[in-house]
């Protein structure tokens, strides 16, 4: 494990050759130009709704990108949709405001009082009297087993972590994007574990995080509404320390960022809204009939999850020595199946995981949507791919489909055949099948039972 500078934290060695690897793909945009400091400002400002919009999802804010935008870039005041979240809306794009101020002037520290001024910024005429001020109460975190510290600890942990973040915060030397990285995701973690504010602490977070990566010339990491249960599964886990989970979030929100940021210079802005409106149109049939389909498809995949997510608990709470837990992560929205279904990209598109622990064995098998393999029909709906965590502990996926092990089970892939109302199941050795979902689960737990944990 890799030990993060001035922190407790730490994080696995691969993921540190990840960063590498991203490390090297920012370089190379910087040299092509493409990553030049007026080139992240403007770009900055594109994402700006995308930013807004998802990161007050996260907590609850009702208004869509479409209404965000209005009433960020247009002052509407919109009928029918609450006045606190339109509030929330204008707050966090001052807050973005007061980050650029921020972000621009790399040789001041960043302080505490820059801290309270974002917090006052993002919570002012919703609680006007919590803006800016720690919480004088002990405050519990949905969801989550961590207990944050007691108020009366508040202050002396904030001036501990805002030492640290001034000294990590100015870049003197040539920036190591690796270790600015791990800087941004140790400052992210470190203050919702202090959890300061009554309310507002998560905004604030992933301001301080795009902060550190903005300051260091990187692209900014959005984490979206679609990957709110994995993020706060990944937040859960750095409680003990270890960032690792955490920093494959933020990964792959970077690479998604960067792949956006490359389209997004090839082309002007105006001249890409232009070419949308012109596909919407002719895409509108196609984009119609989709939406029919995928409420049967998406209902198909809400039964499946359930069948599973059932089978779980009564594994789980029929032993006393083997523990079995399921992580749900939310349904597959309508763009990415939009996406995958025309089999172009979509990123994180994860819908479950299966984690088990029996004796010293254990095994984490993630489910994820992706398009279908080449096995299936070419007009068949968007696929259930299954992958496991390989080595355990390391928060590395790799599809059934490359991995060879006499300990793998078969089922790699799931398809919903809407005509037929049934399900259909690919192995490994390319055989589909359709199997009612009931006996489709048992066999997956027998396989792993018996090829992993029999042996």
């Amino acid at each position: 494990m890799r030990s993060i500078a001035g922190t407790d934290y730490v994080v696995s060695e691969d993921m540190v050759r990840q960063l590498e690897q991203l490390a090297l793909r920012v370089e190379r945009m910087r040299q092509a130009g493409r990553l030049s400091p007026d080139a992240l400002r403007r770009l900055r400002k594109y994402f700006r709704i995308k930013n807004i919009y998802n990161s007050n999802a996260i907590e609850g804010n009702i208004l869509d990108i479409g209404e965000t935008r209005m009433v960020v870039e247009q002052g509407l005041t919109l009928t029918g949709r609450p006045l606190k979240d339109q509030a929330e809306a204008k707050n966090l794009s001052e807050a973005i405001d007061y980050l650029e101020e921020l972000a621009a002037d790399p040789i001041r520290p960043i302080s505490e009082a820059d801290i309270r001024q974002l917090h006052f910024l993002v919570l002012k005429n919703v609680k006007d009297a919590d803006a800016g001020v720690y919480r004088a109460v002990q405050v519990e975190i949905g969801g989550s087993k961590y207990m944050p510290p007691g108020p009366e600890s508040v202050p002396a942990q904030m001036e501990l972590f805002c030492t640290w973040l001034a000294r990590r915060s100015v870049k003197e030397t040539k920036t190591d994007i690796p270790s600015a990285i791990l800087d941004a995701a140790a400052a992210h973690t470190w203050f919702v574990t202090i959890h300061p504010f009554v309310d507002g602490n998560g905004r604030v977070a992933r301001l301080i995080l795009n902060l550190l990566l903005m300051r260091n010339g990187c692209p900014i990491a959005i984490v979206t509404k679609a990957d709110r249960g994995r993020y706060y599964d990944a937040l859960e886990l750095s409680q003990e320390s270890d960032l690792t989970a955490f920093l494959a979030l933020i990964i792959e929100c970077m690479d998604e960022s960067l792949e956006e940021y490359e389209h997004a210079v090839r082309e002007q802005v105006e001249h890409q809204e232009w070419a949308s409106s012109i596909v919407e149109k002719l895409d509108k049939p196609q984009r119609s009939r989709a939406e029919n389909e995928y409420e049967v498809w998406r209902n198909a995949m809400e039964l499946l999850k359930s069948v599973f997510q059932q089978t779980s608990g009564l594994l789980a709470a029929g032993s006393t020595t083997t523990q079995v837990w399921f992580k749900d992560f939310g349904k597959l929205e309508f763009e990415k199946y939009y996406a995958l279904r025309y089999r172009k990209s979509a990123k994180q598109t994860w819908f479950f995981r299966i984690d088990i622990r029996s004796g010293e064995k254990t095994a984490r098998y993630l489910f994820f949507f992706g398009s279908p393999s080449g096995r299936f029909p070419k007009d068949s709906d968007v696929t259930l791919h299954v992958a496991r965590e390989e080595p355990p502990g390391s928060f590395k996926y790799n599809r059934l489909d490359e991995l060879s092990a006499p300990n793998v089970p078969n089922l790699v892939e799931i398809g919903y055949d809407a005509k037929q109302e049934s399900f259909v199941s690919r192995t490994k050795a390319g055989k589909l099948s359709q199997t009612k979902i009931e006996i489709l689960c048992r066999h997956f737990f027998e396989e792993v039972t018996n090829r992993h944990f029999s042996s």
